[in-house]
């Protein structure tokens, strides 16, 4: 057996450089590019420092305990390369495993792993592992999938003799017995077809499997050098990407060539994807709280105090507004989804959410134009009008027109003298005296005549039964509180300083009336309620130890009740302004227990596709 040393190829493709704005050590010209960063989205500087492995600020950060397994796919992956034989082991696929063999394969995988895993966490890994071998074995069966050797990494080494640039893919890698076909396999929970990959991403993955070689699996930070334990294969024939959804047993093919063809869609494709690894621009977001960078970073704004919590979180932790609704509705719902990062189950949107998603999407096309909202907007034939430009159908109309005729009187924009408005501003800060980073995203922000800005947040529920106190509101929606926390501690959107800290508002729109609650958040009073109500929110939430179901869970649409097994019997559903809700009394707010799928969209928080944690 003999070691394989990458040869250089005839081309490379260019990589922004990128210079850290803050005293580090290691090397920057060393660049790991893995399928991901492909992605434009997200901050620029947090993934040109994660593409440079063997970077790190000069300023060693305060240590803090390793956060529970909370990528539970990688789990899946690791226990399908140990029963598969990754490596020189690798061997014939074995039948579907017997119960008692998964669980003590999935332990040990856990066993294994350099992170703590709960045990709730792995009946969800040993569907997936089921899932998966699932379909090896429909692929072997109908021959588009031959005997092959199995391996966790395969590194493309670009220009081996200059500054070592690699190129690498999260994937289980197959490599048929006489070395002709290299076939990766992309996991994902579900849906193989529905899985978003642009085109970069798959040419990068194609050109690792065409061009790359068996590598040593070592320590992040470390280059990666040929597996010493095998022998090299022969250059392959064939490339194929497929996608596997290992809860579903779905596949789906994205790429199926030659090496050439591999290497013509990477010069194609990657290198306009590269953007980002010359970072160059911040994007504050809850991925802060995990970023290895945070505290040298001056991208992130930070607010001692804010949340107005006396405790310390040991690790940094994200929140938001949805993190304290769901919590509020069942920490467990919360613990599963969230802290184990168990699979979701999709649930289908119901009138009342699609018609509040709706309305704040007309809300901000409209207020985009600058003009105030008026009737003339909304004609009542739904033959023209903003909504054709949303795509709406007749009937969409018809729901929604009603709502948003109640809007014509409370628009930000009537009383004129607005001089900047905003949809959808995007909040995050770093309360460093919980160690907490909170993200929150009102409907819309304005400045107003005296120069003072206005957080509104927009509800599209009938104001009947609604509290009319501002405190009880304030102890309702967590993020009015936090809105008139930040106003009350300097927040400003366009980071400017100004007179007055400014306002939120609360704009409850039904089909018949609309009101608008007001809180100052230079009023003392209304910023002590606020901190106060917000404060034993987050503090519920941060010092759970045990979540317990909740004591009216939304069992019957919650998206991880699979692996929940707590669920109460006899969970009774009614409905709530149009929105199911299980075992809510109709006189009880509904937000208490509003399914997370809702509370995502309702709460201003997107629902990104999975992420990975490289």
């Amino acid at each position: 057996m003999t070691d394989r040393v990458p040869p250089p190829v005839s081309t490379s493709i260019p990589i922004p450089d990128w210079e850290p704005p803050w005293p580090y050590r290691g090397s920057p010209g060393y660049v790991r590019v893995t399928s991901t960063m492909t992605r434009e989205r997200g901050c620029r500087e947090q993934t040109a420092r994660k593409a440079r492995p063997d970077l790190f600020p000069a300023q060693d950060a305060p240590r803090e305990p390793a956060a529970p397994g909370s990528f539970p796919l990688g789990l899946v992956r690791d226990t399908v390369l140990n029963l598969l034989g990754s490596g020189a082991g690798a061997g014939s696929d074995p039948d579907l495993p017997t119960a008692d063999l998964l669980r003590s394969a999935v332990q040990q995988a856990a066993a294994d792993s350099w992170q703590e895993w709960s045990a709730e966490s792995l009946p969800a890994v040993e569907a997936g592992v089921v899932g998966y071998l699932e379909v090896l074995e429909s692929l072997r069966a109908s021959g588009e999938l031959p005997e092959t050797l199995v391996f966790s990494d395969i590194a493309y080494v670009q220009d081996p003799e200059a500054d070592r640039v690699e190129f690498w893919a999260w994937a289980v890698h197959h490599i048929s017995r006489d070395g002709a076909l290299r076939e990766v396999h992309l996991l994902r929970w579900r849906d193989a077809a529905s899985v978003p990959l642009a085109p970069a991403e798959v040419a990068l993955v194609a050109q690792v499997a065409g061009g790359g070689f068996i590598a040593e699996h070592g320590k992040w930070y470390q280059r990666f050098v040929p597996l010493r334990s095998v022998a090299s294969p022969p250059d392959p024939e064939r490339v194929r990407v497929r996608v596997v959804g290992v809860l579903d047993a779905s596949a789906d093919v994205r790429f199926d060539g030659s090496p050439q063809d591999a290497r013509v869609a990477f010069d194609q494709r990657v290198p306009s994807a590269l953007g980002a690894l010359s970072g160059g621009s911040t994007f504050a977001s809850g991925a802060c709280a995990d970023c290895s960078v945070r505290y040298v970073c001056a991208g992130i704004p930070t607010f001692p105090g804010f949340l107005g919590v006396a405790g310390f979180s040991a690790r940094t932790r994200a929140l938001s507004p949805a993190t304290l609704w769901t919590h509020g509705a069942c920490p467990r719902q919360l613990y599963l989804s969230r802290d184990l990062g168990l699979p979701r189950e999709r649930r289908e949107a119901s009138d009342a959410l699609r018609r509040g998603v709706q309305v704040h999407e007309w809300l901000r096309l409209a207020h985009d134009r600058g003009v105030p909202c008026g009737e003339a907007d909304l004609p009542e034939a739904a033959e023209s009008g903003l909504h054709r430009e949303l795509g709406w159908t007749d009937d969409e109309y018809a729901v929604n027109r009603p709502y948003l005729r109640q809007h014509v009187q409370v628009c930000p924009l009537a009383g004129g003298d607005v001089t900047d408005i905003r949809a959808e501003v995007h909040i995050t800060a770093w309360d460093t005296d919980a160690n907490l980073v909170f993200t929150t995203r009102p409907d819309t922000a304005y400045l107003d005549r005296d120069g003072a800005w206005v957080l509104r947040e927009t509800k599209t529920l009938s104001p009947r039964g609604i509290p009319r106190d501002p405190s009880v509101l304030l102890g309702r929606y967590p993020q009015v509180a936090a809105a008139v926390c930040l106003l009350a501690d300097g927040y400003r959107p366009d980071e400017q300083p100004a007179d007055h800290p400014g306002r939120v508002e609360l704009e409850l729109l039904g089909p018949e009336a609309a009101e608008l609650v007001t809180f100052d958040a230079a009023d003392p009073l209304t910023v002590l309620v606020a901190r106060t109500s917000l404060a034993e929110r987050v503090d519920s939430w941060l010092f759970d130890t045990v979540h317990p179901i909740g004591e009216r869970p939304p069992c019957q649409t919650c998206e991880v009740a699979r692996w929940c097994g707590r669920q109460p019997e006899g969970a009774l559903a009614v409905a709530v302004e149009g929105l199911t809700v299980p075992g809510v009394p109709v006189d009880t707010d509904w937000h208490a227990a509003a399914p997370d799928a809702v509370l995502r969209d309702l709460l201003g928080t997107a629902d990104e596709e999975e992420e990975f944690p490289f």
